[in-house]
C-alpha cells in the first residue's frame, strides 16, 4: 500500500502568515477616522478663528467711533449743526498721516472701512423740531482674505443733548 505522510520539519518554527488579522485592520480603520475627524474640526477652528478675529476689529473700530461721538459736545456731533467741522466728517474722512480716526484701517491684511451716520430725532408731533437726540449709526466692512461672503457689523444707538 501507499503510505503518505509529511515531510520531516528541521527544528524550524512553523511558518506563519504574513496577513493582518481582522482586529487588527479594524483598530486601525477606527484610529485613522479619528485623526481624519481631528483634523477636520482643528481646520475648521482655524477658519473661525480668523472670522473672530476680523469681526473683533469691525467691533472696536465701532466702539472707537461711539466713544468718541459720546465725548464730543452735541453740537458739533451732525453735519447740519457743525458743517465740515464735525465730528461725523472728521469720522468720514482722512485728513493726512497724523488724523488718528481714519475711515480705512487695515490689519491682518484686511481693510476695513467705517461709515458714520448721524441725524437728527425729531419729534412726533412736528417732524421739523428735533427733540435733543441724534440717532448714530456706525457700519464697519471687510473683506475676508479668502474671499468668503460676511455680514457687515452694524451698530445703532442715540446721543442724548444733556445741557
Amino acid at each position: 500500500m501507499f503510505a503518505f505522510s509529511r515531510p520531516a520539519r528541521s527544528g524550524k518554527s512553523p511558518r506563519r502568515s504574513r496577513a493582518y488579522t481582522m482586529p487588527e485592520l479594524l483598530i486601525t480603520i477606527l484610529l485613522l477616522s479619528i485623526l481624519f475627524t481631528l483634523g477636520i474640526i482643528f481646520s475648521s477652528g482655524i477658519n473661525q478663528s480668523r472670522r473672530l478675529r476680523d469681526y473683533s476689529v469691525a467691533v472696536a473700530l465701532a466702539q472707537q467711533a461711539i466713544e468718541i461721538m459720546r465725548s464730543a459736545p452735541f453740537k458739533l456731533l451732525d453735519d447740519a449743526d457743525a458743517g465740515k467741522d464735525s465730528v461725523e466728517t472728521d469720522l468720514n474722512s482722512s485728513s493726512g498721516e497724523n488724523d488718528p480716526f481714519v475711515p480705512e484701517i487695515e490689519s491682518g491684511g484686511i481693510k476695513y472701512e467705517r461709515i458714520v451716520e448721524i441725524t437728527d430725532v425729531m419729534a412726533l408731533e412736528d417732524k421739523t423740531r428735533p427733540i435733543g437726540l441724534k440717532l448714530v449709526k456706525v457700519t464697519v466692512n471687510w473683506q475676508p482674505l479668502d474671499g468668503g461672503r460676511h455680514d457687515p457689523f452694524v451698530v445703532t444707538t442715540t446721543i442724548a443733548d444733556m445741557n
